[in-house]
Order: structure tokens, then C-alpha cells, then sequence
């Protein structure tokens, strides 16, 4: 007899956490194949981790991004259940990284996707308190990878007040190796810089192929507290182990204080450094000539007339003049003026084309150098007798 929970029919057990199981089931009301996160059965009588799952489905439904796995449906009736999508070709990172590191490139995009989901939720004031590989699901998508951010059970309201927290059971709520040092501490009250430094924990976890800190919970715990995080590997880039640095600093106001901060400066690490294409200071110089032209030590001598004047150029002044005449006949053609004062138009008009001429080509006198014998013949002393 097959299993129902409201209009779903269980068909197979997919997983099962400390708080609930999630199933692959059927829709009966759509006919399609979906995930429905079932509270676990001995938790029915835990007011807890009810509270929770009932969080879970409010702040889940709330919550509509492109990196975030949607919640189609929930129930906080009898037993209660989240139905989301069934992503039939992904694999959660925690799987991926059983085989060990991944490459750098992989790993940055997989954040880069994750960081957006956490941006939209911190907008909303939510934080996700639980952000580790097992909860980033990780679905091909052409030539690149989908990434979706699930089980919001643990996450919380960002507490705004100030106010130190009350109980010690935010702090220790989600899995030792992600959490943050703030949240083992009552001086500072976390806030939504703690998902940025889980973060940094799974970029960590995806380029070095282990965590930073693990061993027993306890060990772990002290450890984010007291310790350094190990260097990552010597083959990666140095920018982009200085930003997984500053993703694991223990001081909040040192880290990034956001996750899409975080994965943007991921994103320029790795980016090569430009170098301008070969030829391009050619093209350049071709393009936009130098203002300043560097002269020549010895500048190649000027033919000039007597007292420094360069010969005009007659055949430009003769055309200037000619073009004003032409102006004038193309008056008379054109109907603008009429013959009898085409006539006076006339050699005003080549007079006026000739003395623009005259001010472009004509005759000019180059300033006299002190000691150019070209220019200045009396410029150097005579001979002695």
C-alpha cells in the first residue's frame, strides 16, 4: 500500500536528516514528480524542532530566487511536509567533494551562485544559520552548472536590536565545521556576516579538498574560535587565497560583509591580468599622433628667400580666388542674384577668395634663430683678420 501525505504518493526514500526525511513522491493534483521533506516521525513530539519545520515552510515560501530551491507547496498540519522540485540530474556539493578538490574555476562559480541566493535573503533580514555542501544542490545546465540553495530549517530573523542573545541556542544551532566564531561567543551578536563565513568554509572545503577545521564537535568548535585556518594549497592564486583569508577572519567587521562581495572578489582573482594586444601602441600612435612631436637634434635646413621668407604658394591663392568667382556665377545660375549685380559680385567674390587664400598659403616669416646661418647670416661673429 503506497504511502499518502495529503495529494502526494510516497514512492522512494531519497534522505534523511536529524530533523526529517525527504522522499521522491508523486503530485496526483499536477501528475509530475516532486521532493516532499517530511518532519521525522519521533520529532512530532519535539515542540522544537516542530517549531522549526514550521519556520522552515514560512520562511521558504517567502524567499523566490533564481539560486534558491522553490517550495511549491507546505503543510504544518497533522504531519507536516514541504514539497519542492525533484532535481533528477543533481548531486548535492557535499557528494562532488567525496571525490576531493574541484577546480578553482567550478568552485568560484558554485559560490558566485550560492552568494546570490544569500544576498537576496539577507535583504529580506532572513539568514540561513546552515550553509554547508549538503544543503547546495548542483544540476548541469548546458555548458554550465544550475546552483540552488535548499533547507531553510534553521534559518532565523536577523536580530537588529543589538541586543546579545538571549539563549545559547542560536549560537550552537547548524553543523560545527560552517559555524561561525561570533556564534560560539555572547559578545557579539551575530548577524548575517556569519553565512558570509560559512561560505568561506565551503570555498575553502571546495579548492583544498578538506575542511579547515574538523574532528570531533567540540575540537572543531574551539578550533574556529582559538586557531587560524591551515593555508590553502600554493598552486592557487595568491589574490584568491587572501580573499578566502578575509572570508575566515574571526572579527566580523574584518570579513566581507557580504556574500556577493565576497564572491565578486573570487571572480577577479582568478580573471588574468589584461595585457594590450601586440601592435596596439603602433595603432594608438597611428590614431592619435603625438601633440608634441619631438624635433630632430639637427632640423634639415629651409630654402627661404632673403630676410627669412618662405616662398608663397601661388597656385593655392590662384584657386582660393577662382572658387570665389565660381560662388558668384553659381548666384546667378541659381536665381539668388541677377545679372546686374552679378557683375558686382563678381570681383568682390574672387577678391574675397584670393585674400583667404592669401591668409592659408601665403608668404610667411619664420622666426630668426640667434646663430641660424640660414636664417640670420650676421648671426655669428665675423672672422677675426
Amino acid at each position: 500500500m503506497t504511502d499518502v501525505v495529503g495529494p502526494y504518493e510516497l514512492a522512494q526514500l531519497i534522505g534523511r536528516g536529524g530533523m526529517g526525511e525527504v522522499w521522491l513522491a508523486h503530485d496526483t493534483r499536477n501528475d509530475r514528480e516532486v521532493a516532499i521533506k517530511l518532519l521525522a516521525k519521533q520529532a512530532l513530539t519535539d515542540p522544537e524542532l516542530q517549531e522549526r519545520f514550521r519556520r522552515e515552510c514560512k520562511l521558504a515560501g517567502q524567499i523566490r530566487h533564481s539560486h534558491i530551491l522553490p517550495v511549491w507547496d507546505f503543510s504544518v498540519e497533522g504531519r507536516p511536509y514541504i514539497v519542492m522540485p525533484f532535481i533528477e540530474d543533481g548531486t548535492d556539493l557535499a557528494t562532488i567533494l567525496k571525490n576531493g578538490r574541484i577546480e578553482p574555476e567550478r568552485a568560484v562559480n558554485i559560490v558566485r551562485q550560492v552568494a546570490s541566493a544569500l544576498d537576496a535573503a539577507h535583504r529580506k533580514g532572513l539568514r540561513h544559520r546552515d550553509v554547508k555542501p549538503s544543503n547546495i544542490m548542483v544540476e548541469p545546465d548546458g555548458d554550465d552548472e544550475q546552483v540552488l540553495l535548499f533547507d531553510w530549517g534553521i534559518a532565523h530573523p536577523v536580530d537588529t536590536s543589538g541586543a546579545p542573545p538571549v539563549t545559547r541556542l542560536d549560537q550552537l544551532v547548524g553543523t560545527p565545521a560552517y559555524i561561525a566564531p561570533e556564534r560560539l561567543g555572547d559578545r557579539v551578536t551575530p548577524d548575517h556576516r556569519a553565512d558570509v563565513y560559512s561560505l568561506a568554509v565551503v570555498l575553502f572545503e571546495c579548492l583544498a579538498g578538506v575542511k579547515p577545521f574538523d574532528g570531533e564537535d567540540m575540537a572543531i568548535l574551539t578550533a574556529q574560535v582559538l586557531r587560524d585556518p591551515p593555508p590553502l594549497p600554493d598552486h592557487l592564486p595568491v589574490a584568491l587565497r587572501d580573499v578566502v583569508a578575509k572570508g575566515l577572519a574571526k572579527d566580523p567587521e574584518k570579513r566581507w560583509q557580504s556574500a556577493g562581495e565576497m564572491a565578486a572578489a573570487a571572480r577577479a582573482a582568478l580573471a588574468p591580468p589584461f595585457t594590450p594586444p601586440s601592435g596596439s601602441a603602433s595603432v594608438v600612435a597611428a590614431l592619435w599622433p603625438a601633440q608634441n612631436p619631438v624635433r630632430s637634434a639637427a632640423p634639415v635646413p629651409v630654402a627661404t628667400q632673403p630676410g627669412g621668407v618662405v616662398p608663397a604658394n601661388g597656385p593655392r591663392i590662384a584657386t582660393a580666388g577662382l572658387g570665389g568667382a565660381v560662388v558668384a556665377l553659381g548666384l546667378l545660375v541659381g536665381g539668388v542674384v541677377d545679372a546686374s549685380l552679378f557683375w558686382l559680385l563678381l570681383p568682390l567674390l574672387a577678391a574675397g577668395g584670393g585674400l583667404v587664400g592669401f591668409g592659408l598659403w601665403g608668404p610667411r616669416r619664420e622666426p630668426v634663430r640667434p646663430g641660424d646661418p640660414t636664417l640670420d647670416p650676421g648671426g655669428f661673429p665675423k672672422p677675426g683678420p
